[in-house]
């Protein structure tokens, strides 16, 4: 028996909101058979790789705790409207790592950077909340100098 107009446009809808949703990235489930960071099911396996390289290019030789700060920094700028609201585009967002400019994110990743990606990805936010980190003795960038300045660890300050 044939389906009335009204149905077919309900279910020409469903299948359309379906495909932006896929389309969209929103599905947090992650595609089948790869497999999914620790921690809030939007932090798939891809992110955790990115954010651990990052960590090493801009934390190398930094304590546990300023590396963990660094990868929660990014996160904290994924969930602020001013920055990209993804990972790789916070990343990957001109002029804004020095490790990205310089190729230091792709030098090697220690299971160190792993682990503090995992732990951020957890919610471990040793940065209380900061958008920026900077090492005092590299910048004389006055806009960085003029952010409200939350806690120094090992060689970073970070700020908001």
């Amino acid at each position: 028996m044939p389906m009335g107009g009204g149905r077919r446009r309900v279910r020409w809808w469903l299948v359309a909101a379906l495909g932006l949703l896929v389309a969209g990235g929103i599905l947090v489930s992650g595609w089948p058979g790869r497999p999914e960071a620790e921690g809030a099911g939007r932090w798939q396996a891809d992110n955790l790789n990115l954010l651990a390289q990052v960590v090493c290019g801009e934390a190398r030789g930094e304590p546990y705790e300023g590396k963990v700060a660094v990868a929660a920094v990014i996160l904290n700028r994924v969930d602020d409207r001013r920055f990209p609201n993804t990972v790789a585009g916070v990343v990957y967002q001109p002029l804004a790592f020095e490790s990205v400019a310089n190729g230091e994110i792709y030098r090697g990743t220690t299971q160190e950077c792993f682990r503090a990606a995992r732990d951020a990805l957890n919610g471990w936010d040793p940065s209380y909340g900061a958008v920026f980190f900077f090492a005092p003795d590299k910048t004389k960038n006055k806009y960085i100098w003029s952010r409200p300045q939350v806690r120094q660890i090992g060689k970073h300050i970070f700020a908001r």
